[in-house]
């Protein structure tokens, strides 16, 4: 299991809004921090640590949707300090969306140290 205080990848503060499929359900969540090789989405729900699921995830300025597998890694409850959600890791991600993701993420790391 990854531990969410020893990330290996930087981290972009985002607000990207995800629909995602899990058990035929689907919903709307938002991602507020993103990696090339995950993020944390925001949910008063998270699934189960090592739940699989699906989710579609546009960039800004790119036409291309993402859709990615992910597997949860870690969860959060609510609290007074942090919003709730669940820290997961990408997996099956296309070759185009990975370099979709890299730029998003180099373009987002060089601004935000600016």
């Amino acid at each position: 299991m990854e531990d969410k205080d020893r990330r290996q990848q930087t981290r972009v503060p985002t607000t990207l809004e995800i629909m995602s499929s899990h058990s035929g359900i689907i919903s709307s969540s938002r991602v507020t921090n993103l990696s090339i090789g995950g993020a944390f989405i925001a949910t008063d729900n998270p699934l189960p640590i090592d739940e699989t699921f699906t989710m579609q995830l546009q960039l800004p300025g790119v036409a291309a949707i993402m859709t990615v597998d992910a597997r949860v890694v870690w969860t959060k409850s609510v609290s007074a300090a942090a919003k709730a959600g669940m820290g997961i890791e990408f997996a099956n991600i296309l070759p185009e969306h990975q370099e979709n993701l890299a730029a998003f993420l180099e373009q987002n790391t060089q601004a935000s140290s600016n």
